[in-house]
């Protein structure tokens, strides 16, 4: 009697195994089906700045736009003040504005972080590593360090 209690035994844990099975199977069918959405569908770094490089060129045909219809007409109205400042912006020729007292934050050329510390008394820039608030160094030397140096945002 106990090997006939075994074997039902078996038996249902065999049949729970296989309605397991079957549903990881059928999981796993909807996972790789919702993978075929994703995968190698993403943009690229090339689709991304191609995108860019878009907008950049419809913003500054907007303001060559401008520029043309206020010199189209015989009595030329002025362009609009607008049209220098949003270009300007567009190719990055921008001034900085003093009154912008946020800090600079900026990743070097191995993937460190600085940011904006102090200008001492000779007009050098100082820059303090984040991850290690004792080092300080200047841009100049961090670029001649590490080959890079780029300001990626400002905080408050």
């Amino acid at each position: 009697m106990a090997d006939t209690d075994n074997v039902a035994e078996l038996r249902s844990h065999l049949e729970q195994a296989r309605r397991i099975a079957v549903t990881l199977e059928q999981e796993n069918a909807e996972l790789e089906a919702q993978l075929e959405k994703y995968v190698g569908k993403e943009p690229t770094v090339r689709d991304e700045m191609a995108y860019l490089q878009r907008c950049l060129n419809s913003v500054l045909e907007v303001c060559d736009q401008a520029a043309t219809q206020a010199t189209r007409w015989e009595n030329q109205l002025p362009v609009p003040e607008w049209v220098s400042t949003v270009r300007e912006a567009a190719t990055g020729e921008r001034p900085d504005n003093p009154a912008d007292k946020r800090r600079r934050v900026y990743a070097d050329g191995e993937g460190k972080g600085w940011v904006d510390l102090t200008i001492d008394n000779h007009g050098r820039l100082w820059l303090q590593r984040l991850s290690d608030s004792d080092v300080l160094s200047t841009p100049d030397a961090i670029r001649e360090h590490t080959s890079e140096l780029h300001e990626f945002g400002r905080f408050w």
